[in-house]
C-alpha cells in the first residue's frame, strides 16, 4: 500500500522549506460569498512530503470541471477524460497536505490573494501557489464567479450543502452576451466583479485573522479556521494574478492600499484597454512568457513598467501562455507548436516562483529563507531576459486548448 502511495503522479515538490497544507473555504449560501483554495505553511519539512501522499489533494476536484473545460475551450470532452489514460498517465495530485495544521514556526505570515486567468479555476496554477506558500506565505487562490471560469459552484442552502447538491455557474461565451455589449466592456465589467470578489475574500480572511467566527459551508473540510487567528501579517499583503488575473491584480493594487506589492504573471491587459491609467504606488513585478504578447499588450505593460515607482519585468525564453500554469506539466505543451524547443515545464514553474520570492524579499523583507530561490535564479539566468521579447507568430491553423 505504501509503495502505491509513493507512486502517485504529482506536480513537482516545492523548493521552499515548508511542506504546505491545503484547505477549501466557501462562505455564505449564495453566489455572493467567497470561494478559495488556501495553501499555507505547516510544521512539516518539504522533503518529508512523500510520507503524507495519502493526504495529497487531487488536482481535478470534480468531473464537472473536466466537462466545463471542454465546453469553454471547445475541445472534445474525450481529450480531457481519456487523454491521460491513453498516454498511460493516472490522475495527478497536488503535493500539499489536505487540512493539515498551520505552522506555529512563525508568529504570522504574509498573505497573497491570487486571481486566476480566463477559462481557468482556483486549481489551474496550484504549483505556483503552493510553491510560494512553501516559503512561508498564506496563498488564497480565489475561484471567480464572474462567468470567466469554465465552471464554479455554490450551495444555496444548508440542506444542499449537507447533501452536496451544488448550484453550478457556467462559463459565458462571448457570442452569447448581449449584442449591445462590446468585448472590451464585457471584460472590463468582469474584471471589476473580480476586484470586488478579491476585496471580499481579503476582508473575510482579515476577519478570520481577528478571531471572528466565519462559517465554512463546505462539509468536506475538517479544517478549523481558528488556526488562522493572528497568523496573517496585515502589513504584508500581496496581489498576484495570471493573465486576466494579472489585470485584476493591477486593478486591486490601484484601488486598495492594503496591498503592499503586485505581481502580474503573463498579464492580459485587454480588460484595462480603455480604463484611465491606474495610479499604482506599490512595487510591481511583471513576468512575461515568450510568445503570448502582441504589440498592443506589450505597449500596455510598458506604460506601467515605465511609470513612477519600483518596477521590474522579466521574460522567460521559450515559454508560452501555458507556462505559468500546471497544464504543461500534466498534459504537455499545446500552444505555439512552431516553437519546437520549449523550456522544460518544471524549470519554468520553479523559475517564475523564484523570481517572485526574490522580488518579495527585496520589497517586503520576506521570506528570510530564500536561498533555494536565489540559487535557482542564478543557475537559470540564461533562461530569461530583463526586458520584453517581441515575437512574431507564424500564421498557421491554431492548435491550442489552453487560452490562460
Amino acid at each position: 500500500m505504501d509503495s502505491d502511495k509513493n507512486k502517485r503522479l504529482h506536480l513537482p515538490f516545492p523548493m521552499g522549506p515548508y511542506a504546505t497544507g491545503c484547505m477549501e473555504l466557501m462562505t455564505e449560501y449564495s453566489s455572493e460569498g467567497s470561494f478559495a483554495r488556501i495553501f499555507y505553511p505547516t510544521n512539516i519539512p518539504s522533503d518529508q512530503l512523500n510520507k503524507y501522499s495519502d493526504k495529497w489533494v487531487p488536482w481535478m476536484p470534480h468531473e464537472m470541471y473536466l466537462k466545463a473545460f471542454a465546453s469553454a475551450l471547445r475541445i472534445p470532452y474525450c481529450i480531457f477524460k481519456y487523454g491521460p489514460t491513453l498516454i498511460r498517465m493516472k490522475p495527478y495530485y497536488i503535493p500539499s497536505i489536505s487540512d493539515a495544521p498551520v505552522s506555529d514556526g512563525e508568529q504570522s505570515f504574509p498573505l497573497v490573494i491570487f486571481s486566476h486567468g480566463y477559462a481557468a479555476t482556483r486549481f489551474v496554477s496550484s504549483n505556483f501557489c503552493y510553491s510560494l506558500a512553501s516559503y512561508g506565505f498564506i496563498v488564497a487562490a480565489i475561484e471567480h464567479r464572474d462567468k470567466s471560469s469554465p465552471v464554479t459552484f455554490f450551495y444555496d442552502s444548508p440542506e444542499n450543502a449537507e447533501s452536496d447538491c451544488r448550484t453550478w455557474i457556467h462559463h459565458l461565451h462571448l457570442h452569447k452576451i448581449n449584442n449591445n455589449t462590446d468585448h472590451y466592456t464585457f471584460r472590463n465589467n468582469q474584471m471589476k466583479v473580480r476586484h470586488r470578489e478579491c476585496t471580499k475574500l481579503l476582508n473575510t480572511l482579515l476577519e478570520i485573522n481577528k478571531g471572528t467566527q466565519i462559517k465554512n459551508v463546505l462539509k468536506s473540510s475538517s479544517f478549523d479556521l481558528r488556526q488562522f487567528k493572528n497568523k496573517i501579517n496585515v502589513d504584508k499583503i500581496i496581489s498576484i494574478g495570471f493573465s486576466f488575473g494579472g489585470a485584476t491584480a493591477l486593478y486591486n493594487a490601484s484601488k486598495d492600499s492594503r496591498y503592499q506589492a503586485a505581481v502580474i504573471l503573463d498579464g492580459w491587459m485587454f480588460p484595462l484597454k480603455s480604463e484611465p491609467f491606474l495610479d499604482i504606488q506599490q512595487p510591481l513585478l511583471f513576468i512575461n512568457s515568450h510568445t503570448f504578447h502582441n504589440p498592443a499588450n506589450l505597449n500596455s505593460i510598458s506604460k506601467y513598467v515605465h511609470s513612477k515607482g519600483v518596477r521590474q519585468l522579466y521574460t522567460l525564453k521559450n515559454t508560452t501562455h501555458e507556462s505559468p500554469t500546471d497544464t504543461p506539466y500534466i498534459y504537455g505543451y499545446w500552444l505555439d507548436l512552431v516553437m519546437l524547443k520549449k523550456m522544460d515545464a518544471e524549470i519554468a514553474l520553479n523559475l517564475q516562483c523564484s523570481l517572485v520570492v526574490k522580488f518579495l524579499r527585496d520589497m517586503i523583507g520576506y521570506p528570510s529563507d530564500c536561498d533555494n530561490a536565489q540559487t535557482f535564479f542564478k543557475e537559470h539566468n540564461d533562461d530569461l531576459v530583463e526586458d520584453v521579447i517581441s515575437y512574431t507568430k507564424v500564421n498557421i491553423r491554431k492548435m491550442g486548448i489552453f487560452p490562460w
